[in-house]
């Protein structure tokens, strides 16, 4: 292994991983897995709206006296989550199924109640929650219409965004005539969602001042003031856990009504009208709007709740919002005992390498056929035939799995038993890590690759051994015609590093047939005995060359090893339904010294003095298709899970060396004559817990 090229593959994908990620663990593991209703899914939506409008009675629309029985019931127990949880899943639609009451949803029929049981009098000493806070210092007597500001400029946003993302998809796939008659109104459209945004960042530095001011003047001396304060810090610490309960959900019910969009004439009615199957294939737009409202809120509750926790000399996670433990927001949970998940993997796979020989005659052009270039490899003498045989093996493995905040599967713990230790036959293949084809052991491999995976990187290693195989040399005139034979072994070392984009980025749509999109590099080795041709090119047009056989090099034994970035993108609707179907698409792109000869005579032998020998840059394609299915063999209620996976997967690698112009000034290339092909089979039998 090349230990300084797979130190920089490392360091690289290492900095791409500091973005942070966008979407909760917690919350994809609490509903992942649901099974597709619309009816769920509406309900959802209706709840998160609805927080805001909730928030906004809290802080603004409920008067308060210090000391009033509202305030400390407010915040809810787990007690008090159970009892509420339990009334909601036998309440519709969450009985229609196995569905998990969103802790919003508890946290916000809570919220109601205590609201409508202990209402306050008219004549109270303050109007709202926000003219308490204002009363703590001098310098700050407008917080309550800062936020009504900062609160209408978020809608006016949230309904410019809505107008832009629903013109943008009617847009999507129209005809090029057709955007551009409405492309003045697309500009207005974004003109007015500027204009919004500048809106609220301006409405938001009102509050900044504010809260600024609070946090130097609140100098709580006295009990009064102190009682004021922890009151306020009450209310707006439980006004914000509702909004990082809904932005933990949202992203999850956005792609929850867009895979449930197509039972929508079934579910909503018996016979739906047009309007109402509009209005919802228009849900998740306003789902993105409100998604993003409720984020530019967030950002202004942490901030309050941080600055009247300090002054009480406490700390955000110990506020009476966060008294609640249960919940599916990473950031307030952390990382306890059911952060840890078990896997448990046994089956059998089958690892196969093919060539496939390139066509004798080949021809390729651009759109308009302006440009052509053919290759005739006819006058070659000989090719090869690689008859090796497949790995086939049993394994089975066990993981503890650490998902860290926002980052699912961050560091696994291996236990079990390796490949060699099961079945195997023609060989055996191991599952290994970045570290130790590094050359690190012991603790300091386990440090690094934990450290990558606070990173959010992905690294794995995967090394393949076939023990046993021959190689036929055969007349390329005559393939059933074999020169020679001799026995054959190859080991394939490949190793991947990379950053799921997929799950940082905030585009639930693509995220509702897309499950993973994986940036990264890739190093790959193997060695093979070679056979070389060289083309040249004949024509004198820049446009029509013309590649004909000019020379093949004597079988030598040819290393490949090169270094690639690309990408890996799975296409599938995730764990959730009992038979799910998914499909890899695989494409890198790179380069790799390659070391070769050929002969200076051809009517001479193979000896040193007769080698002419060449170093030059390998030009490298790699590409892999990829078809699955799950079949989840437990129900749906269950907390274990196991599937029964079926998968099969290919993998080609394309080689070509452009070479310098030869003395008659001739364009050359050479290449192998083949494509490499590493596929097989795989069947297994997963479970987590």
């Amino acid at each position: 292994m090349r230990r300084g090229g797979l130190a920089i593959i490392a360091l690289v994908a290492a900095l791409a991983g500091c973005a942070g990620a966008s979407q909760n663990v917690r919350a994809y593991r609490a509903y992942a897995h649901e099974d597709v209703s619309l009816k769920v899914a509406l309900d959802r939506v209706q709840d998160i709206a609805r927080s805001l409008e909730l928030v906004d009675r809290l802080l603004s629309q409920t008067n308060y006296t210090p000391g009033d029985l509202w305030v400390r019931r407010l915040p809810m127990t787990d007690a008090e989550y159970r009892v509420r949880r339990d009334d909601i899943k036998s309440s519709h639609p969450y009985n229609t199924g196995e569905f998990e009451p969103p802790i919003l949803k508890a946290y916000k029929e809570h919220c109601e109640i205590v609201l409508n049981e202990f209402k306050t009098p008219d004549k109270a000493m303050y109007p709202s929650i926000l003219d308490a806070a204002s009363a703590l210092t001098t310098r700050a007597p407008s917080m309550k219409a800062h936020w009504a500001a900062y609160r209408d400029a978020t809608v006016a946003y949230s309904d410019a965004l809505e107008e832009v993302e629903e013109l943008q998809d009617q847009l999507a796939g129209k005809d090029d005539a057709t955007k551009a008659a409405r492309a003045g109104e697309l500009a207005e459209k974004r003109k007015k969602l500027a204009i919004a945004t500048s809106s609220v960042e301006a409405s938001k530095a009102d509050l900044a001042r504010d809260a600024a001011l609070l946090e130097a003047d609140a100098k709580l001396t006295d009990s009064s003031k102190k009682q004021l304060a922890r009151d306020v810090l009450t209310v707006i610490s439980v006004a914000f856990r509702l909004q990082l309960e809904a932005l933990a959900l949202a992203p999850i019910v956005v792609i929850q009504t867009i895979r449930a969009l197509p039972q929508a004439p079934r579910e909503l009615v018996f016979k739906p009208t047009l309007k109402m199957v509009r209005q919802a294939y228009q849900l998740p737009t306003f789902l993105i709007g409100i998604k993003e409202r409720i984020g530019k809120q967030v950002v202004v509750l942490e901030g309050l709740t941080k600055i009247l926790a300090t002054a009480l000399e406490t700390s955000v996670d110990k506020t009476p919002g966060m008294a609640l433990t249960e919940s599916v927001v990473d950031q307030i949970v952390g990382i306890t005992l059911d952060s840890f998940r078990i896997d448990v993997r046994a089956g059998g796979e089958t690892f196969i390498y093919s060539s496939i020989a390139t066509a004798a005659q080949q021809s390729t052009s651009n759109d308009d056929g302006s440009r052509t270039e053919t290759r005739d490899y006819r006058g070659r003498q000989f090719k090869l035939d690689y008859r090796i045989r497949p790995i086939i093996l049993a394994s089975a493995r066990l993981d503890i799995v650490l998902d860290w905040i926002r980052l699912p599967g961050v560091a696994q713990l291996g236990f079990g038993y390796s490949t060699d230790r099961v079945f195997k036959s023609g060989g055996e293949i191991e599952y290994t890590s970045l570290s130790k084809q590094l050359g690190l052991k012991g603790t300091a491999s386990d440090v690094f690759d934990i450290a990558l995976g606070f990173l959010g990187v992905r690294s794995s290693a995967k090394i393949a051994r076939f023990t046993g195989g021959e190689i036929r040399q055969l007349q390329a005139t005559d393939v059933n015609n074999v020169i020679a034979k001799s026995p054959l072994q190859m080991e394939m070392t490949q190793v991947d590093v990379g950053y799921d984009i997929l799950f940082a980025l905030g585009d639930e749509r693509l995220k509702t047939w897309m499950e993973e999109f994986v940036v990264g590099f890739r190093y790959f080795r193997y060695s093979l005995p070679r056979i070389l041709y060289e083309l040249r090119n004949v024509s004198t047009d820049p446009n029509k060359k013309q590649f004909v056989f000019s020379r093949e090099s004597p079988l030598q034994n040819t290393e490949s090893r090169y270094y690639m970035g690309g990408f890996t993108a799975r296409v599938g609707v995730g764990e959730g339904p009992r038979f799910s179907p998914w499909m890899d698409l695989t494409l890198f792109g790179g380069a790799g010294p390659s070391s070769f000869y050929f002969l200076s005579d051809q009517t001479l032998g193979d000896v040193e003095g007769n080698r002419e020998l060449s170093k030059q840059v390998a030009w490298v394609v790699n590409g892999g298709l990829g078809a699955g299915v799950r079949w989840r063999l437990l129900p749906r209620g269950w907390r274990a899970r196991l599937d029964l996976r079926a998968y099969y997967r290919a993998d080609f690698v394309y080689t070509q060396i452009d070479r310098s112009r030869n003395a008659a000034g001739e364009e050359r290339k050479t290449d192998f004559g083949a494509i490499d092909v590493f596929h097989g089979p795989s069947l297994a039998i997963r479970g987590s817990l």
